[in-house]
């Protein structure tokens, strides 16, 4: 169970209303003291049960499926029960939002707060009432003793129970006895998003702060070289002109008149080097040469007698994240310490970040975390933090840094562009009996830890000093360390392509590492996002070349595992696979498990004239194992595909001398209302442990939407996007 400890009022949360206070640390059995902590539970007298929630809210509904986790085991009215964004202070601790994890690594942990909790009220009405605590039980936030027929609210005895030790093995629910879990309770958020009220990063106003306005040089390389200092300041709100590293930010007393005082100072900056033409080109050359072994299951005996082979490459772009809400930032920085509202995924990173930049011992940086105006990967990322760091330090003043659409586009930390090469071997009666596949492309996390493998103090020699890895690292046939420690290396390049989960004898994965001079970073389901569209496509290919139809070699390969075979099934059937679709139409399938989850979609296409197509319809079914809330399950599964199809049909950033050639939703389209197919979501019961949904819905939409294409038409698509032409 979580560790768990009773905290001072006074020590933790100022002015609070007195009662029960307890704080716990997820996924840890150890010893916790408040530093260490995660979120924190108080259960007031005056009724109100507040869960404080370090995890961002970018509209995936953790706000109300965190607090009904609890709400559950603790036994207390929905209505009684808040959520709130706590305030970070003091030493930095772990905190993160994304990896489809929030519900699915707090399920328990949560669970047994609430637990803990319960039974120390319990213990509490108990000696308020003068009874046993055997002989109690509890209901919507009160002790009730059925033998007498007399009960106590939580509220009345929650100072009491503050007295008392915290159980160690607190019992919870049955999963039949559930009240909240399962159900589609109103979801928090919703009244103040729908009001107005709701704060998001660019809605932050604090005394005397100044906008900004910044212009940064190419993302693909290239350096300031000059700006009209006296020209930006001549514009009528302009308070100063600060030089940033990579460029300028115009702060002023109202963000149109630093946006006016920018474009009067116009910034000239040099071409970078970069080409992402070029860069694909050295992606598909390096597919002629073996990579280092990712993954490997099977041998060579495995493969049986080989009556032909299957061979086609791949290939997937940049993508931009296009939030909704521009990046953004409010930074108060003083010598003494700093303030920061920021709309932030990664608090922790956030907070150490800016300590360094300002010189300050991190438990001096206070970070208020607004609602995100979408996350999608790009919001951990602290850069606009530190341009308002940086600028609030030059001018002794709260700045606020407001990103246009433009610098957003072109200034993003990319999901990187792959190819991928994959091999297939048939039997005589056409099924696969290996699977091969070589990926090239970046690593995620060089770009912060480039030097993480070397030196004496490095993660590697610790571990090889520990005897926790193999003294023979390097791969016998290429010399290289496996990808896993190939400097530089990523498990998530090859994430969704190593896991081997169709029965295929033999399957192996090499990647090759080529570094991009382009930010990159975290794309919704990451590495997912292009493995799936490799090897759900490919299966697709298997399939015709062996003469089987798509669903049928995929019952097949999944013949072993009942749990994703009932999700193939599912999605089939709501599809109504078996009836011809009609002319000019196609239906393509695509199945893909990321983040415990597992996804199965079905999409139908119209051909249009030339290379034209509409996609009409997505059937998708899911197992995420137990599901909390329906409706948010489903609004993800919804949102997942459509980010996911704009992806696919639109998606690309091109990258000439260094600049991305893509600034706003003109050239750079996003999924239109009167464009979005009808989504259905098929959720399948299961008493398993939850898995992630904010991103599982995104990987399987490219394939399916090909394959669907392909039966269309008969044009095999093997790169991203789909529709090209229909980028601008």
């Amino acid at each position: 169970m979580p560790a768990l400890i009773k905290l001072k009022r006074r020590d933790f949360l100022r002015g609070a209303t007195a009662g029960l206070l307890l704080g716990f640390a997820p996924g840890s059995a150890r010893a916790a003291g408040p530093a260490s902590l995660g979120p924190w539970i108080l259960i007031g007298v005056d009724g109100v049960t507040t869960l404080f929630v370090e995890k961002s809210e970018m509209g995936q509904g953790i706000h109300t499926a965190l607090p009904m986790l609890l709400a559950e085991e603790l036994d207390v009215d929905w209505q009684s029960v808040r959520v709130a964004f706590p305030v970070q202070t003091g030493p930095s601790r772990p905190m993160s939002t994304g990896a489809s994890s929030s519900v699915r690594k707090s399920f328990e942990p949560l669970r047994q707060a609430g637990a803990a909790a319960r039974e120390m009220l319990v213990r509490a009405g108990a000696e308020a009432l003068g009874v046993p605590a055997g002989e109690c039980q509890t209901a919507e936030g009160h002790v009730l003793h059925p033998a007498s027929g007399r009960r106590v609210a939580y509220a009345d005895v929650s100072t009491r129970a503050e007295a008392l030790a915290v159980p160690e093995r607190p019992r919870l629910k049955d999963p039949a006895a559930f009240r909240l879990i399962g159900r589609s309770v109103p979801r928090v958020d919703v009244p103040a998003k729908v009001a107005g009220s709701a704060r998001f990063g660019i809605d932050v106003r604090v005394k005397d702060m100044l906008y900004g306005a910044v212009s940064c040089a190419p993302a693909g390389g290239g350096a300031l070289q000059g700006f009209d200092r006296e020209a930006a300041l001549a514009v009528t709100g302009v308070r100063e002109v600060v030089e940033l590293p990579d460029g300028i930010a115009v702060l002023a007393d109202h963000y149109w008149q630093a946006r006016r005082g920018l474009d009067a100072a116009r910034p000239a900056f040099s071409a970078g080097g970069f080409d992402s033409d070029a860069f694909a080109a050295k992606l598909r050359a390096e597919l002629e040469t073996a990579g280092v072994t990712a993954s490997e299951h099977g041998g060579p005996a495995a493969h049986g007698a080989v009556a032909s082979r299957v061979e086609a490459d791949y290939e997937v772009p940049f993508l931009a994240h296009l939030t909704m809400e521009p990046q953004n930032c409010t930074v108060d920085a003083r010598p003494d310490g700093c303030e920061v509202w920021a709309p932030t995924q990664a608090q922790k990173r956030l907070r150490e970040s800016l300590a360094r930049e300002l010189e300050l011992p991190v438990n001096r940086v206070r970070l208020h975390t607004t609602y995100l105006g979408g996350g999608f990967g790009r919001r951990f990322e602290p850069d606009a933090a530190l341009q308002a760091a940086r600028a609030s330090r030059a001018v002794g003043r709260p700045v606020q840094i407001l990103w246009s659409r433009e610098e957003d586009v072109r200034h993003d930390y990319y999901r990187p562009a792959f190819a991928a090469r994959l091999w297939a071997e048939l039997d005589a009666e056409g099924w696969p009996i290996s699977l091969r596949q070589r990926i090239a492309g970046p690593h995620w996390e060089a770009r912060d830890s480039p030097l993480w493998l070397q030196g004496a103090g490095g993660w590697l020699q610790r571990q090889l000093d520990a005897g926790l890895v193999p003294d023979a690292l390097p791969d016998a046939a290429t010399g290289r360390l496996p990808y896993w420690l190939d400097a530089p290396a990523s498990r998530v390049a090859v994430e969704g392509a190593d896991r081997g989960f169709y029965a295929i004898p033999h399957q192996r994965v090499e990647y090759t590492s080529v570094p991009a001079a382009l930010p990159i970073g975290w794309w919704r389901s990451v590495g997912n996002s292009q493995t799936a569209f490799f090897v759900e496509s490919f299966l697709d290919e298997i399939a015709h070349a062996g003469g089987k139809d798509p669903l049928a070699l995929r019952r097949h390969l999944l013949s072993g595992d009942p749990r994703r075979r009932r999700v193939l099934e599912t999605a089939v059937a709501a599809a109504g696979w078996d009836a011809p679709p009609g002319a000019g139409r196609g239906r393509g399938l695509a199945l893909h498990t990321a983040f415990e989850t597992t996804v199965c979609q079905v999409a139908e296409v119209s051909a249009g004239d030339g290379d034209e197509f509409r996609v009409d319809r997505i059937v998708c079914a899911v197992d995420c194992g137990t599901v909390v809330h329906p409706d948010t399950v489903r609004a993800q599964m919804e949102g997942g595909t459509l980010f996911g199809l704009s992806g696919a049909l639109f998606g690309k950033v091109d990258v000439r001398d260094g600049a991305v050639a893509q600034s706003n939703f003109h050239d750079y389209r996003i999924l239109g209302l009167a464009e979005a197919p009808r989504v259905e979501v098929h959720l399948l019961e299961s008493d398993a442990r939850p898995g992630g949904v904010g991103e599982p819905g995104t990987p399987p939409v490219a394939p399916a939407v090909a394959n669907a294409l392909y039966a269309a038409t008969g044009r095999r698509a093997r790169s991203l996007p789909l529709l090209p032409g229909a980028r601008g």
